[in-house]
């Protein structure tokens, strides 16, 4: 990461923490690490290791790209997280089906796909 990525990435963490109200103490002791740390990332002295880049974050309730310079897009994506769980979890359900009602299950969705279409269609 070069020098204007790394102020970059410190702007960013200083500006989310000041929205919320935070100081750096604040910000510091809900992460478990000192003043020092917090400080030495919004300069943009030092970089925050990976996990600490998520648990900032996750905190400031925006997305590592962000933070990263990567993108401007600020919104926390947790809840497209929890969505890709979901899916995840029915798709594993799924999988425990035998054939038949796994071929039941596509005609379903197959049959509300299509009323779906025909109602926008309208």
């Amino acid at each position: 990461m070069d020098e204007a990525q790394k102020k970059l990435m410190g702007q960013r963490i200083k500006s989310l923490r000041e929205r919320q109200g935070l100081s750096q103490d604040e910000l510091a002791s809900t992460l478990g690490m000192n003043r020092t740390n917090v400080s030495n990332y919004e300069s943009g002295r030092t970089v925050p290791p990976g996990n600490i880049i998520r648990d900032l974050a996750d905190f400031l309730k925006t997305n590592a790209d962000y933070l990263l310079g990567r993108t401007d897009d600020s919104s926390h994506t947790r809840k497209n997280e929890e969505f890709d769980e979901e899916v995840r979890s029915l798709a594993r359900d799924i999988q425990s089906f035998d054939p038949g009602n796994r071929d039941l299950l596509k005609d379903l969705i197959k049959t509300m796909r299509e009323r779906g279409k025909e109602a926008r269609d309208k």
